[in-house]
């Protein structure tokens, strides 16, 4: 039997995975709008049209603000996913590197990844343009005008088609060492498995996508991140972890990922977890 390998670049989604929100779909609720939105992005999450192909639609008929886009970073802040927090301090605790691939909005995504303490270079999303002309344009050094500036076109690239992120996930690799893990919650994230990253676990903490739940290596189910913890580091986490503040998240991850609640869609990666575990003493 293969023994656990151990994950040393960490790469997270961001909309339905660091936090319980589609920004996208919020701002349309903001104007009125979020039915066709909506619509539009389960679509493109379910993987039965590409990203590509709603992705302007979607902007256009939005036309957000900076200001507004600013909300929705708070809004991803508020409404973050259980143990998201935890997991991502612990991980940068244990020295592996910690990005975001995001499909959404960069200017929210950025400052909700700060927040994080996730650092700028190692976050991607999609940058927009807005209308410098827009408003009262000649008050272009008040930062309140700034925030009126409305959406006028977005930067298309990987991340605004169903099968960019594997591109991004090599760019932002580079040349570190070290086996890469993806945990994500679409259709898009799933196109790294095989691709660019040695794990894909697909997160249904706050959606369950059939195609991602089919097809992850590993799928959770409950509406937290600790069974990354666990997942990532191996047994070795559970020694490196004993008296800080993490420990009791990285119990909770490993409870979860011995118990249904964490779906392992290959026998022997199953196996290999369990065999990791079976000296550890978990309290149930």
């Amino acid at each position: 039997m293969l023994r656990w390998t151990t994950y040393d670049l960490i790469f997270f989604d961001c909309d339905s995975t660091l936090s319980t929100i589609e920004g996208v779909d919020e701002l349309a609720r903001l104007k009125g709008k979020d039915w066709r939105v909506g619509v539009l992005t389960q679509k493109a999450m379910d993987g039965d049209l590409d990203l590509a192909d709603v992705y302007g639609k979607r902007l256009k008929a939005i036309r957000p603000t900076r200001g507004q886009l600013d909300m929705i970073e708070q809004l991803y802040w508020e409404r973050l996913v259980p143990d998201a927090e935890t997991v991502i301090a612990a991980l940068h605790y244990l020295k592996k590197y910690v990005f975001i691939i995001s499909g959404g909005l960069l200017d929210a995504v950025a400052g909700f990844g700060k927040r994080l303490g996730v650092p700028p270079e190692r976050i991607r999303a999609v940058s927009l343009e807005y209308n410098e002309l827009s408003g009262e344009w000649w008050r272009y050094y008040d930062q309140a005008v700034q925030k009126h500036k409305r959406y006028l076109d977005f930067a298309e690239g990987p991340l605004t088609v169903s099968s960019g992120k594997p591109e991004v996930v090599r760019e932002l690799a580079g040349d570190l060492f070290g086996h890469r893990f993806f945990i994500g919650d679409g259709s898009s994230d799933l196109a790294t498995k095989g691709n660019g990253v040695d794990l894909f676990v697909g997160f249904g903490g706050v959606v369950v996508r059939e195609k991602v739940e089919r097809e992850a290596d590993i799928f959770i189910y409950p509406n937290t991140l600790a069974p990354v913890l666990p997942l990532v580091t191996g047994v070795a986490g559970w020694y490196a972890l004993q008296n800080t503040p993490y420990q009791e998240v990285f119990m909770k991850g490993v409870r979860l990922c011995l118990s249904s609640a964490v779906r392992f869609n290959k026998a022997e990666l199953a196996q290999s977890f369990q065999k990791e575990f079976e000296t550890v003493q978990i309290n149930h």
